[in-house]
């Protein structure tokens, strides 16, 4: 197992990387998938919970590595819980999908940690005014050529915290207001998100190709591992093939 009180590891696979048969979801899964009548939410569904699986595998070893005896089941607050054999697992996990590929962040037992991956788009200066702080809409002002990373940068990690905070977009985002730092680890760049209230998310960013990843938790921790080298998210392609299903 590596999972440890002091680490956090992720693992990232595409639309692609899901089996077929659909044997490896347990019997719970399988028939909240049947019930999914759109395409896009049924894929989402799929891709996300097939990398939790991969992770968790990968994170806990062999008392996580049968698919089907592991679920990740949503607390009252809709914050994920994981389950192995219907007994709570000795970790903290959050998941993420975006454009045809889904994130997993494992963490340390008795923790809340948070995830979000976003594409590098463009965001609208009215998507900005209405969704930011006044601070945060200085650095989307600021950053010139990078203002669609920044701005999708700010958006993630506000998600990533909101996750954290167990609320996730029922509350509003100018609630939450992201800090960029200079500190950084290897690949990933240091941010903090403070709530209205007080409390400070330390977290983690980083960018592959068309996508931003960031991650935040309660307490500080180092930048999450990867469960595999090299990572999938390194070379993806934004995926759409719910769209696909809608036109032909």
């Amino acid at each position: 197992m590596v999972v440890t009180p002091g680490s956090l590891h992720w693992h990232a696979q595409g639309e692609q990387h899901v089996p077929a048969a659909l044997d490896w979801l347990s019997p719970l899964e399988a028939q909240r998938a049947a019930g999914m009548r759109f395409a896009k939410r049924r894929n989402d569904f799929l891709v996300s919970r097939w990398t939790a699986k991969q992770a968790l595998a990968m994170a806990l070893g062999p008392d996580a590595d049968v698919p089907h005896e592991v679920e990740v089941r949503p607390a009252p607050t809709g914050a994920p819980l994981v389950f192995v054999r219907q007994e709570r697992a000795p970790c903290s996990v959050s998941l993420t999908d975006r454009a045809g590929w889904a994130v997993c962040l494992v963490g340390p037992p008795g923790h809340w940690v948070g995830c979000d991956l976003e594409l590098v788009e463009e965001r609208t200066p009215a998507f900005v005014a209405d969704w930011f702080t006044p601070p945060e809409r200085a650095l989307v002002a600021a950053a010139g050529a990078q203002a669609d990373l920044v701005a999708n940068l700010v958006w993630s990690a506000k998600e990533s915290a909101l996750k954290v905070l167990q609320t996730g977009l029922r509350r509003d985002t100018r609630t939450v207001e992201v800090t960029l730092h200079d500190a950084r680890a290897g690949e990933w760049r240091a941010l903090s998100v403070r709530a209205a209230e007080g409390a400070v998310f330390p977290g983690w960013w980083c960018r592959h190709g068309d996508f931003v990843l960031t991650v935040a938790a309660d307490t500080a921790l180092p930048p999450p591992t990867a469960l595999a080298e090299p990572t999938p998210l390194r070379d993806a392609v934004p995926t759409h093939t719910w769209f696909d299903d809608l036109s032909g």
